[in-house]
């Protein structure tokens, strides 16, 4: 077998043990998914480092096991933004909505019920308070945490290097 093949192979193997770790601890612990996604990547790339040329079936150099140690984090960020995409985009989710709904049909009435700017801000206000990136008073009062501000600050930085004025 070529190189590329081997590659492929091995990234997809990979891929598919981070993401069967991902189902079973979620199925067992029920907490954020992202952050499981996060730590299972994490947690299990020194694993992959020490174990490189096992799974490789090869002999590596030292760059070899980096590469794949860096390859199998990398593919745990893709697993980590497929995931978020139904979620996070728009588009997406309005397509499981579709595919969810009685008849693949509903009415633009019934599709805002079920998912609008409302539910979307709802769910990801929730989800920034759960990472302790916000807090959210009774009053509805939004207070950014020492978390969130420097997430911002990264944010925004990376948005004046990469000149990016509006997020659509």
């Amino acid at each position: 077998m070529n190189l590329v093949a081997s590659a492929v192979l091995v990234g997809a193997a990979l891929f598919a043990a981070q993401a069967l770790a991902v189902a079973v601890i979620s199925a067992v612990r029920r907490g954020n998914v992202y952050v499981t996604i996060v730590l299972v990547a994490c947690a299990t790339t020194p694993v992959v480092l020490l174990a490189a040329e096992w799974i490789a079936g090869s002999p590596l150099s030292a760059e070899g096991r980096l590469y794949l140690a860096l390859m199998h984090l990398s593919l745990g960020g893709f697993l980590f933004h497929f995931m978020t995409l139904p979620d996070r985009s728009v588009t997406l989710r309005i397509f499981v909505e579709l595919l969810l709904a009685p008849g693949r049909t509903l009415t633009l009435a019934a599709l805002g019920s079920r998912y609008g700017v409302r539910t979307m801000i709802e769910s990801r206000l929730q989800q920034l308070e759960e990472g302790r990136f916000l807090s959210i008073r009774a009053d509805g009062a939004i207070t950014l945490l020492p978390r969130g501000q420097s997430f911002g600050r990264f944010v925004t930085a990376g948005r004046r290097l990469f000149n990016i004025r509006s997020a659509n």
